[in-house]
């Protein structure tokens, strides 16, 4: 069995603290004619043993037993009842506090559940014990009855135990709460505590002593629990010594010692608890309240986690993330903060800011955002105060959050807890965005190798197209325009539409889109001649049947279109204020024809813009093609000017704007010159991609 060292520190203290209180208690006696009751140490030995861990109670008991002993011998006490007070001053903290750690094993007298135990059994229960064993000492060594020495027993006793013990036990309430008071303004109040006992106990013919019970009560509501029971040790010491003294309102009682202890002990015990338990009301209703704040701000936290949480799971950018993180996320723990998200080449950070900044942070910056980065792990500061935790899935860190506090001791275990949790929730997110923005890059760039290689010059037109897909996450589909210079001066180009607006399209349409330009330069007889050519190679590209075509040739010279259509919507030439649908030369789309295409010809007024476009342009679910047709000629027929470039962009968004696009929509603008300017080189505006129009 392990032999367990001598606590020096504790038996010091207790003995320096037992033979005080005994000392006093022995002046009180022996000064008093009166019967003033007040035994100390009572306190001290109860709360030493609550304080401490039970295999160190042994060295407790024996130093106030023997402390006891001296003080007793010292005061001229006999042998026999030496050893009945030593027997009575060790059993009765023994039994109170054994009784206390059993139905409050960590007591917080500030709730009235463990106060109630500490009264029952500290005060009540283990004084009683003590009392008995010290009546029946007295009995013995004195003579008087044991019912004389009992209730006076009794009450010095369980006096002791309630200021002395209930002081020690609620010190420890105030340290580190706020407001409480520091060590100065804490001797102030316990000196003005004493000067008030003493001035109101001084008149003997005045019942002037009940006013301690509003300077109490006032303590309660201001300082607590601990200041009242200090104070109450204070109220308890003075108001004793100033009956001793002869003074207070209970003197007129000096021919009945035991009336007057009585009265002077109750009235003490009940100041004390009335204010107690004052105390313990308002801490208990400030517990009620901070819990209920507590529970009000968890809840508004789990609501806010949950709004970000959505937010992160809709978000498909690396932006939208850090938008949503700096938006409602750093403010559910902290007062300002940061989104750092690592750029592609692992570098650098690229950061936002809840004050509305956005820049770049080199990885190897000291800040606790890029450390964290860095680091793959949480790092704290303190000026200023921050905590900055990574944002990590996959094995990899795709950034981390930092969250700034104007508090330094703002941070707690939840506070740390929902930080992890943010990050936990931003780092499959940024996963979740680099997979669709690589990508929506691939697709990018897929789309742009299939853009038209226009020219910069068309020989006698001015030419403008653009594309709109469907799918505008990836901005890819298997709509498609050219134009091209043909030999003889002329101007090739084409509106095409494949099946579909994904990838398997779009390899569709780029396959068709080269045929097509390759056998209009070879071939010369004609757009119908380079349809039939087109419908025998469809055979060999995937997913290009059924496709649909649009093919023509102007001749600048002449002023002369040839075009053919193969189940594409008809093109649409505009003449002044005049706009008509050229309904020739159509047939079936690529692969299903069954005979020889046909094509028109028409000869073209100088200064005509020709309009094509793709079905998706005037097609709708919730109306027919005639109506979509109209509204084309009725927008196109109001415009006016040279520009193609202006006339495709306001077709689209009039005919686009508001829509939630099913298919992919395409529109080329053809300028006819005169034959007069056949020569000259007009310039072609470029061919993008553009957003979706207003």
């Amino acid at each position: 069995m392990t032999r367990l060292p001598v606590p020096w520190r504790l038996v010091l203290v207790v003995a320096a603290c037992y033979a005080a209180g005994s000392l006093s208690s022995f002046l009180l006696f022996a000064s008093s004619s009166t019967g003033a009751v007040l035994f100390l140490p009572a306190g001290v030995t109860l709360s030493a043993l609550v304080l401490t861990d039970r295999r160190r109670w042994p060295w407790i008991l024996a130093t106030a037993a023997l402390v006891e002993l001296v003080v007793d011998r010292s005061q001229g006490i006999g042998p026999v009842a030496v050893w009945g007070f030593v027997l009575a001053n060790t059993a009765e903290p023994l039994v109170g506090a054994s009784l206390l750690r059993r139905f409050a094993p960590s007591p917080d007298l500030s709730r009235r559940r463990d106060l109630g135990a500490f009264l029952l059994c500290g005060v009540l229960a283990g004084p009683l014990v003590g009392a008995l064993v010290g009546s029946v000492t007295i009995h013995v060594s004195q003579g008087p009855d044991v019912l004389d020495g009992l209730l006076p027993f009794w009450a010095g006793d369980g006096l002791g135990a309630l200021t002395v013990g209930g002081a020690v036990l609620t010190w420890r309430l105030d340290r580190g709460r706020s407001g409480a008071p520091g060590p100065l303004l804490r001797a102030v109040l316990l000196l003005l505590t004493a000067v008030v006992t003493a001035a109101v106990f001084w008149p003997d013919a005045v019942p002037l002593a009940y006013l301690t019970l509003p300077w109490l009560f006032w303590l309660a509501v201001r300082y607590g629990v601990a200041v009242v029971t200090e104070a109450g040790l204070v109220v308890a010491v003075t108001a004793n010594v100033m009956t001793v003294l002869g003074r207070g309102p209970w003197a007129r009682l000096s021919d009945s010692p035991r009336m007057e202890a009585a009265v002077l002990q109750v009235f003490i015990a009940v100041a004390v608890l009335g204010a107690w338990l004052l105390a313990v009301e308002i801490a208990e209703r400030e517990r009620a309240r901070g819990a209920s704040r507590r529970e009000t701000a968890a809840r508004r936290r789990v609501e806010a986690l949950q709004e970000v949480t959505a937010g992160l799971a809709t978000a498909a950018t690396t932006d939208a993330i850090a938008e949503v993180l700096v938006r409602s996320g750093i403010g559910l723990l902290a007062d300002a903060g940061a989104v750092g998200i690592t750029t592609a080449d692992g570098t650098r950070l690229r950061v936002w800011t809840t004050s509305g900044q956005v820049g770049d942070l080199p990885l190897d910056d000291l800040s606790a955002l890029a450390t964290a980065a860095r680091r793959h792990a949480p790092v704290r500061s303190w000026s200023p105060s921050a905590l900055a935790v990574p944002a990590r899935a996959a094995g990899r860190t795709f950034g981390a959050l930092e969250f700034r506090f104007a508090d330094e001791a703002a941070v707690d275990d939840d506070g740390a807890a929902m930080a992890r949790t943010l990050a936990e929730l931003m780092a499959p997110a940024l996963h979740r965005a680099r997979l669709y923005e690589e990508e929506r890059e691939a697709a990018h760039q897929l789309q742009r190798a299939f853009l038209p290689a226009v020219p910069d010059e068309l020989p006698g037109v001015g030419f403008a197209g653009c594309y709109l897909p469907a799918d505008q996450q990836h901005d890819i589909g298997g709509d498609w325009y050219d134009a091209f210079p043909l030999p003889g001066g002329r101007v090739g180009f084409a509106v095409g539409d494949v099946v579909g607006h994904d990838l398997r399209a779009a390899a569709a349409m780029g396959r068709l889109h080269a045929a097509l330009r390759v056998l209009a330069c070879e071939l010369h007889e004609g757009p119908a001649a380079v349809l039939e050519a087109l419908d025998r190679a469809s055979s060999a590209i995937p997913g290009a049947a059924l496709a649909t075509i649009g093919y023509g040739e102007y001749d600048p010279v002449t002023g002369r279109l040839c075009y053919a259509c193969a189940g594409h919507p008809p093109p649409l030439l505009v003449t002044g204020s005049s706009a008509g649908y050229l309904a020739g030369g159509r047939s079936r789309p690529l692969a299903t024809a069954t005979g020889p295409r046909p094509q028109a010809t028409v000869d073209v007024p100088p200064g005509s813009m020709l309009v094509w476009y793709s079905d998706g342009l005037v097609e709708r679910r919730d109306d027919d093609l005639d109506a979509g047709l109209d509204r084309l000629a009725a927008v196109a027929s109001g415009l006016d000017g040279a520009d193609p470039r202006v006339w495709c962009d306001t077709v689209l968004h009039e005919l686009t704007a508001g829509q939630r696009l099913r298919d992919d929509v395409v529109v080329v603008c053809l300028r006819m010159q005169s034959p007069a300017s056949a020569a000259v080189l007009l310039p072609v505006r470029a061919a993008v991609v553009p957003s979706l129009p207003g």
